[in-house]
């Protein structure tokens, strides 16, 4: 009798200071809610799909991602790992303007924004991508991928 009483008190214990509920909590809610997305006023006809702003990847993370990317040799494993590093992330035009600064050729270049033009949050500084690229004509295509109005 003595047993379970002991056994009762520590359970409420528990049950009382909350240890042991993440075992609960990890059995009935296994993923996370999205972050919360917020509209952003676009260069594009009013007709086409709304773009969302989310958190801009934190400088840490970046910092992870940009020095394995500058660690591979050839660019098509770099342009590989740039695709896989966008999923579910979000960049500022200054990340972007870095990450474009790793590949030697304008034509790489074209590439990575390609890969990273959805998931530039701040469009009102896409100027620092425009820089990137040495001729022109690439910075009039960079602008058309971004959705920058002509001038």
């Amino acid at each position: 009798m003595k047993r379970i009483s002991k056994t009762l008190l520590i359970l409420a214990l528990c049950a009382w200071t909350g240890i042991g509920t993440n075992v609960v909590n990890a059995s009935t809610s296994s993923r996370t809610a999205p972050p919360k997305r917020v509209e952003v006023q676009q260069h594009r006809s009013r007709h086409e799909r709304p773009q969302y702003r989310s958190p801009i990847m934190n400088e840490r993370d970046f910092q992870y991602l940009y020095k394995t990317i500058k660690r591979k040799s050839f660019e098509k494993d770099q342009l590989e790992l740039l695709s896989v590093g966008v999923l579910d992330n979000y960049f500022s035009s200054r990340q972007c303007a870095k990450i474009l600064s790793l590949f030697s050729f304008d034509k790489e270049k074209m590439k990575a924004l390609d890969i990273m033009a959805e998931h530039i949050v701040d469009r009102e500084n896409v100027h620092l991508i425009l820089d990137s690229f040495r001729f022109d004509s690439d910075r009039r295509e960079a602008a058309k991928m971004l959705g920058v109005p002509k001038r």
